[in-house]
């Protein structure tokens, strides 16, 4: 699989102006590789699977196949077959008519379509099956018919949107062998949409971790469950333990109120997320502890017991082999090993504005009024630039008490606090530290006492 059979060059996408869905995506597949996109829902994995179909054309950038330009090509003129979240099957249609209908809009030889049709009804298992209805299909069989309806074409990409969403657990994970499967024995390129983990995990050879248009991460699946890119990989793949840190020197840094041991090579000063994942840390009698600490909690998950506990205004995580009782004092340690420090990207929150007349600013959000003091030296038409750090913002239900309102896009949790991305009305992005816990989407206004705001002229 050397050949980049498909490339997106600086890839842009938006459904209203200022509000880009894609930002500037550059991603490039192989010929014969099975691809996932991951991320949340909004992230913009859909619109991605769109734009390589045809169904939605790019505003900007390159949609190149064997290095040829088809961003603007409609669907039917690519060698390119979706199989859609919803199938859409003709529910009119037996299942033979079903799969050989592309081929006869295509104007086939009958005989040629009949082997075809065949052939694919070999590949997803479902011989004998030509004459049944499309209702007398259970989820997991007309998810198979779809295929075979993609496959049949024998395009050079087959896109797969969110196929197995409507199956229940068991037929998952069933779907997910045979999928894998026909990719192997087809050796056709498959490029995967999903906001399941383990789906992710299960299938791919390289998964593309997705939020909010950007590509955050890209590697094979040991690679983004072990070493996440930033915090939001860490958090969304699987369950971590993040705690905020810093470099304290070589091989070194502190986090959790610990300074641990890490093969760190990140220069002193560094500021960092740790992270551990469950199944890494090591519960041990306190007195051969790095952190002694309280259990709060004890589920049995069948192959683990998941340990909660807490030390100090910390929270830990454990997959663990035994039971521990609520309240006892158990030792934790995290091996220098399972230690993955990820550099601080979480940045500080700064805009830039035009100081108006009346001494305020107005920026292209929003309007604050600096003190007098602040910034003196500022006169009318000048550019003005405040800032403000995550932990010195708070937010407020009430969407009047805040300079800035929007709607919270992320959540992670840190160790002791909450990150948050309130993702404001005209797509720009805030970033908050809080104690409290609020739910996706919610709405809010941020708050910064004034004296937190640092202003520059």
């Amino acid at each position: 699989m050397d050949e980049n059979i498909l490339e997106l060059k600086s890839v842009t996408k938006s459904y209203v102006p200022g509000i880009n869905i894609i930002e500037d995506m550059d991603l490039s597949i192989k010929k014969g590789e099975f691809v996932t996109l991951l991320g949340p829902s909004g992230c913009g994995k859909t619109t991605t699977l769109r734009m390589i179909g045809g169904f939605d054309l790019p505003d900007s950038g390159e949609i190149l196949l064997h290095g040829q330009d088809i961003g603007q090509l409609p669907p039917d003129k690519r060698p390119i077959n979706t199989v859609f979240q919803k199938y859409a099957l003709f529910p009119f249609l037996n299942i033979y008519d079903n799969i050989a209908f592309g081929l006869r809009q295509k104007k086939m030889d009958r005989d040629l379509i009949r082997q075809k049709v065949r052939h694919a009804l070999t590949v997803v298992d479902l011989e004998g099956f030509e004459k049944r209805s499309i209702d007398s299909l259970s989820g997991g069989q007309q998810q198979r018919v779809a295929v075979a309806r993609a496959i049949v074409n024998e395009p050079e990409i087959l896109l797969l949107d969110e196929p197995l969403s409507a199956l229940d657990h068991k037929m998952r994970l069933e779907m997910q062998a045979e999928i894998r499967n026909m990719h192997d024995n087809l050796g056709m390129t498959f490029i995967y949409v999903t906001h399941d983990q383990e789906e992710a995990m299960n299938l791919s050879d390289r998964i593309v971790v997705m939020a909010n248009g950007v590509i955050q991460q890209e590697g094979v699946p040991e690679e983004i469950y072990d070493s996440p890119a930033n915090i939001f990989v860490a958090d969304f793949i699987g369950t971590s333990n993040i705690f905020a840190g810093v470099v304290t020197d070589k091989g070194r840094a502190r986090f959790a109120g610990v300074t641990f041991k890490t093969d760190t090579e990140l220069p002193a000063g560094t500021r960092i997320e740790a992270m551990i994942r469950p199944e890494n840390v090591e519960i041990t009698d306190p007195n051969d502890a790095a952190i002694t600490a309280t259990v709060t909690g004890d589920i049995y998950k069948g192959a683990y017991h998941e340990i909660t506990a807490e030390f100090g205004k910390y929270e830990v995580t454990a997959h663990y082999r035994k039971h521990e009782e609520v309240g006892s004092q158990i030792g934790i340690n995290f091996p220098r090993d399972s230690i993955h420090l990820m550099p601080h990207d979480m940045d500080t929150n700064v805009f830039e504005g035009i100081m108006s007349e009346d001494g305020s600013v107005d920026f292209t959000y929003f309007t604050l009024a600096p003190s007098a003091d602040q910034i003196p030296a500022a006169k009318a038409g000048s550019k003005v630039t405040v800032s403000f750090e995550p932990a010195d913002a708070d937010l407020s239900d009430d969407e009047e008490a805040g300079f800035a309102r929007g709607n919270i896009d992320t959540i992670i949790y840190i160790g002791d606090h909450y990150t948050y991305i309130v993702r404001g009305d005209n797509d720009e992005e805030y970033y908050v530290d809080d104690d409290w816990l609020w739910n996706m989407g919610d709405r809010v206004s941020i708050l910064v006492d004034q004296k937190h705001l640092k202003w520059k002229a």
